[in-house]
């Protein structure tokens, strides 16, 4: 217990010393990232250090958290830094630098799970903000040089890619159905619970905790005191799934497994160690993930749904059909746990598919991944925990997979007070430019815009800007903010610049064209607000 507190004290300090951008899984500010939120600290140097260094530190503390999204982290680490540093032209170049993040969080889901199509699958399922060939190639290669130099490393002594293989020798009966769609039950209902608490938590975090590492310690101590004496809470997680994956073929050498003649009393233990296991790591999940140390939580999602599917297997074998073999529920589970909790869907049966090499359980594996689904929807819960959290911390991003169902023209949302740069003036007060904060600023010429500079090289002009007329349609700019990613757009009227919009003013507008005119008082504070809002706190 001791060294599992001195880790985690250890990790959570180092971070929040050096690198506070390591801490948590770092998947949803990927995600703002590739769709054109400038964050450069956030991929630098020093997050992948402390991030790789940091992980394998928590990890070993014995948290409720997994590798995974850390994973996706660091490796967009990687690909940042070094596009950055061995071609200079990507800097400049924002389309090439999404793609290169794109295929970098690709490869490390490829090298986490052992599962490189099933990376591929995640980058463009999960992270890139629209299906382009060329983000899907980069990713295909990069993937595939990721999982190669594991295998040539071959980190397991096993001569495998995968954590673990599974062999199901006993086929699956359509009479199953029925389970297989309770599995799928289970996981929706599953990532609308840890989803909904432990935003709960994080809001509670934020206002009242402010001694991160204090409560790192405090939560590795008492995972630590309720994990040990349980054989499914006190081994690493994915040893737990291994041993609930197992089909028990032998029994006799294996205390997790059954026999046909075995006694009540070891049948209600087991059980009993299974429910305990579930329920406690279904809590510690919602406190532990979005700690100040890297984590993540694909590993304990798995491990909770494979526990459930443990759970049903045991009962059906007994009380239905002593031929159903518990493993594949477990298996099923786990993916129905990883589905629920990320909203993720094809990459997950590809995922599950290449992590334990079990094809004849694809079919069942789509029945689940269905179920959770509309369970899912059904519950409010269509987005997974990367996207709320995305939401809940009020980064400007624009999901390219919702529907923008808004009727308007862009000359509603500019903002008409621009700051610019007139390339007439023989002297510029550079300073007193500064002064304003922004990033970046339109450069015109008689009213018209001809190019744009940067804050950091303000001297030197960018003819690489997207500009509209002021009779677009929102949703044409959408698609611009969605697809190209700019930082800014700007709004022309017959050639002169009449006004700028950013994603904020994007996301602003929409919120505020939901709201239908029931109350006027509400509807006339809203137009106020939005207009203060966009006037004043919208940055270039």
């Amino acid at each position: 217990m001791a060294f599992s507190v001195l880790f985690g004290v250890f990790a959570s300090y180092s971070c929040l010393k050096f690198a506070p951008n390591a801490c948590g899984s770092g998947i949803s500010e990927v995600k703002t990232i590739v769709s054109g939120f400038n964050r450069p600290s956030f991929l630098n140097f020093p997050t992948l250090i402390l991030k790789a260094s940091m992980l394998p530190f928590t990890i070993a503390s014995g948290l409720s958290v997994g590798k995974e999204g850390p994973s996706v982290h660091y490796a967009s680490c990687v690909g940042n830094v070094l596009s950055r540093s061995i071609i200079p032209w990507f800097n400049d170049s924002s389309i090439q630098l999404s793609d290169i993040v794109t295929a970098s969080a690709g490869s490390g889901v490829a090298v986490a799970f052992g599962s490189p199509i099933g990376g591929v699958l995640f980058a463009l399922e999960e992270i890139s903000s629209g299906l382009k060939l060329a983000t899907v190639w980069k990713t295909f290669y990069m993937s595939l040089i990721a999982i190669g130099t594991l295998q040539l490393w071959d980190p397991f002594g096993t001569g495998q890619i995968v954590m673990f293989s599974v062999r199901y020798e006993i086929d699956w009966k359509w009479g199953e159905v029925f389970w297989f769609i309770l599995l799928g039950v289970f996981g929706g209902v599953y990532g609308r619970i840890i989803s909904y608490w432990n935003i709960k938590y994080v809001k509670f975090r934020q206002s009242s905790i402010k001694n991160g590492v204090l409560e790192i310690a405090l939560l590795t101590l008492v995972t630590s005191v309720l994990s040990y004496w349980n054989i499914f809470m006190r081994f690493e997680m994915t040893n737990v799934m291994e041993m609930l994956f197992d089909p028990c073929i032998d029994t006799e050498k294996k205390q997790y497994c059954l026999t046909n003649d075995a006694s009540l009393f070891k049948w209600v233990y087991l059980i009993t160690l299974l429910l305990y296991a579930l329920i406690v790591r279904m809590v510690l999940v919602i406190v532990s993930y979005g700690a100040k140390v890297p984590c993540g939580i694909f590993v304990p999602s798995m491990t909770i749904g494979a526990t459930f599917g443990k759970i049903l297997g045991l009962l059906v074998g007994e009380v239905v059909d002593h031929q159903v073999n518990s493993g594949i529920y477990a298996f099923l589970g786990a993916g129905a746990a990883l589905s629920g909790i990320t909203g993720l869907t094809v990459s997950v049966v590809v995922i599950m598919y290449e992590l334990t090499g079990a094809i004849k359980y694809i079919v069942p594996s789509m029945i689940v991944i269905v179920t959770v689904r509309v369970v899912s929807v059904l519950c409010g819960n269509s987005e997974g925990i990367a996207d709320q959290m995305i939401k809940f911390n009020g980064i400007p991003y624009i999901d390219l997979k919702e529907e923008h169902n808004m009727d308007g023209v862009i000359g509603d949302v500019m903002v008409r007070q621009v700051y610019c740069i007139d390339v007439d003036i023989e002297e510029l007060d550079y300073e007193r430019i500064l002064e304003f904060g922004k990033k970046e600023y339109p450069v015109i010429k008689n009213g018209a815009l001809v190019g744009v500079v940067d804050r950091e090289s303000i001297k030197e002009l960018r003819c690489d800007y997207v500009s509209v007329e002021i009779d677009a349609d929102t949703s044409t700019v959408f698609d611009i903010f969605t697809q190209l990613g700019p930082r800014n757009v700007y709004v022309t009227k017959n050639g002169q610049l009449v006004g700028l919009l950013s994603r904020k003013d994007m996301i602003r507008y929409e919120i505020y064209s939901k709201f239908e005119p029931q109350d006027n008082d509400n509807l006339e504070w809203l137009a106020s607000l939005y207009t203060s809002i966009r006037e004043h706190l919208n940055p270039f």
